[in-house]
């Protein structure tokens, strides 16, 4: 749909709108070109301008999808059935609250394995995979590392903790692998580098996003990751750090892995490792949050459709 160019010019830049409501500007452009909406004006030098009320739907959109709504079902609804919606205090609204944290650390602490499992079960049912991952499961990985740091709890608890996420993803991604699916992304870490959990986290989150995961598993050398790019077919490299690898060291791989792949093949990175990692590395897509994730799942998504058919 064509964008609108208006004699009184007024509006947010597209800048703004991304501060305003949390969506990437290539999200913006994407969803423009693919769902008609949003429809922005264009001021005397042609850039983007969006309507306050245009912004507060996109500000309301994005609170729906941090919920687990899909951003597809959401733009095809009228501004009333989008009001419904998010005046619903459903489950998936809440995050949880310190003491909720705790509590389950106490699981954690406590060897309650089966409490734990239950508690797992319920929250990805009443939140979805998504905000399972990113409201729950990333804050308790987060605690449990400090309570390790203060000595509260063993190394063997927090890797019993570990598998039991590591077997949960295993399960539910079983039930959700995907046949098809873009991008195509192969999913490793680098050598020295055995942390999995990260990994089957991206998986979920992908897999949710009708990306398609290609999972390597750990420690791959450089040249066998960009040999399996290349056999796999992918169109993107999503290396996981933890907490435990070197930023210096996760940089250095990551400018070294991005002169060996194709040009066309994306490479992102993250995990705890990257979030140290201050300066931007040319041609790489940081992923410090989870939910960074998705603008490099935007930006390939955008780029692919600029390019001209063949």
């Amino acid at each position: 749909m064509p964008t609108r160019t208006i004699q009184a010019i007024s509006g947010l830049p597209i800048a703004s709108v991304e501060r305003e409501t949390g969506l990437s500007k290539d999200t913006l452009r994407v969803w423009e070109r693919r769902y008609g909406f949003p429809t922005p004006a264009r001021d005397a030098n042609g850039e983007r301008l969006y309507a306050p009320m245009q912004v507060r739907r996109l500000a309301q959109i994005k609170r729906l999808m941090d919920r687990g709504h899909r951003p597809g079902k959401l733009l095809a609804l009228d501004e009333a059935a989008l009001l419904a919606l998010d005046d619903l205090r459903s489950a998936a609204r809440a995050t949880p609250d310190d003491q909720q944290l705790e509590a389950w650390l106490d699981l954690v602490k406590t060897h309650d394995s089966e409490a734990l499992q239950q508690a797992f079960h319920r929250e990805m049912a009443k939140r979805g995979m998504a905000r399972f991952v990113q409201d729950i499961v990333a804050p308790l990985i987060a605690r449990v590392g400090e309570a390790w740091s203060r000595n509260e709890l063993g190394i063997f608890e927090e890797h019993l903790f570990s598998q039991h996420l590591e077997k949960l993803f295993r399960i539910t991604l079983a039930n959700m692998a995907p046949q098809t699916g873009h991008p195509r992304v192969l999913l490793t870490t680098l050598s020295g580098e055995e942390h999995t959990l990260g990994l089957l986290m991206v998986e979920a989150l992908l897999v949710v996003e009708d990306a398609y995961p290609v999972l390597l598993g750990p420690q791959t050398p450089i040249d066998e990751i960009v040999r399996a790019a290349q056999i796999k077919q992918v169109d993107a490299v999503c290396l996981s750090f933890s907490s435990a690898y070197s930023p210096a060291l996760a940089a250095q791989g990551l400018r070294d892995l991005r002169q060996r792949l194709p040009a066309d093949t994306q490479l992102w990175a993250g995990g705890h490792g990257v979030k140290p990692i201050r300066k931007p590395i040319d041609g790489v897509c940081l992923v410090p949050e989870f939910k960074d994730l998705f603008d490099c799942l935007a930006g390939w998504r955008s780029a692919k459709e600029s390019k001209p058919a063949v």
